[in-house]
């Protein structure tokens, strides 16, 4: 017997919404787009949706059991509120710059009016990210003592200039981008205690930080080194290790790696570096195995099917809106010792 498919409506009817339909349309039911800007009749095209200016208008036509919110961050909150008011169970596409105290006035919103407030920290939901949790959680790598994380990936004029960094949109571009990696280790090790931070710019006399430093203290005790440039050619980042897309590279490598006190895994390649029935010291012999994945699909379904669940009261989201929070705080902690 074929599952009963979930009715789902975009609000935003660009770039966000259109992938997330070509990947996912095989498993849900998308039934309309809102969105009252010029973008909306090109996206409605695309995808072979009606068109709507609100989404009350489109529950007037159609039975919606959540909405994805795919806007710009500009529009992210306003769009996000009229969800929660129409008694819509909400997906947050997050964009980036949207601010700590607007997206904690929509937090309390949701919560007031028992609406599910998600939000799609994507990067949660990668094969090797729910591998690698599954293999921690085992207990297999021990104790874990140390983490490693590294974001090395040069960054466009375009995408350097396209938000007013001087404000707190967003507040330098190497944060902006450094969210998903400290979302990831907060999902993987828990909640920081400590974080502090130094920067640098070397290049073209700039006055914004191209490269930073981080330490961060967890509350296992876990120590974490996190570094990160805008400037550093390298195989070394998510975007080119993590497959998730053909406009980046793919190089194979990893970005993250997990120290414990049977073994070393690393991120996204799954390998699991060990002395295995031997004792552990340094003269003994190293041995990798790679972890299996049981991910049957990708990290845009996998985070559809996770709201879908949370739809239909089977388990709590893995991101909620005040979970998403932790992350947003945390990356105001690291600005404000930056700053």
């Amino acid at each position: 017997m074929s599952r009963k498919k979930t009715n789902l409506v975009f609000l935003g009817g660009g770039l966000k919404s259109r992938l997330i339909f070509g990947e996912a349309s095989e498993y849900f039911d998308f039934v309309a787009l809102v969105d009252p800007t010029p973008a909306g009749g090109d996206g409605a095209s695309e995808m072979d949706l009606p068109l709507y200016a609100s989404l009350s208008d489109a529950l007037n036509d159609h039975r919606i059991d959540g909405v994805i919110v795919c806007t710009t961050a500009r529009e992210t909150i306003a769009a996000s509120r009229a969800a929660i008011a129409c008694k819509v169970p909400t997906l947050v596409i997050p964009s980036k710059g949207t601010s700590l105290d607007a997206s904690q006035d929509l937090v309390t919103e949701a919560k007031k009016a028992s609406v599910p407030l998600l939000v799609g920290n994507q990067r949660r939901f990668h094969p090797s990210v729910v591998a690698a949790k599954e293999f921690i959680n085992s207990g297999c790598i021990g104790t874990i003592m140390a983490v490693q994380s590294t974001s090395w990936f040069p960054k466009s004029e375009a995408k350097l200039s396209d938000i007013h960094w001087a404000s707190r949109q967003g507040h330098i571009p190497i944060l902006n981008d450094l969210i998903d990696d400290l979302d990831v280790l907060r999902y993987l090790l828990g909640e920081v205690l400590e974080i502090s931070g130094i920067t640098t710019s070397l290049l073209g006399g700039n006055s914004v930080p191209s490269s930073l430093g981080c330490l961060l203290k967890f509350e296992n005790e876990v120590i974490c080194t996190l570094n990160a440039s805008d400037e550093v050619v390298s195989q070394a980042n998510w975007y080119v290790t993590a497959g998730e897309t053909d406009k980046y590279s793919k190089t194979g490598q990893s970005c993250l790696w997990i120290g414990g006190t049977e073994g070393t895994l690393s991120i996204p390649d799954l390998a699991f570096w060990s002395y295995g029935n031997t004792e552990a010291s340094w003269d003994s012999r190293l041995q990798v195995d790679k972890i299996k994945s049981d991910a049957r699909v990708g990290s845009v379904v996998a985070e559809l099917f996770d709201f879908e669940y949370v739809i239909q009261g089977k388990k709590t989201p893995v991101c909620s809106g005040e979970d998403a929070l932790s992350s947003i705080r945390l990356v105001e902690t690291l600005y404000d010792r930056l700053s």
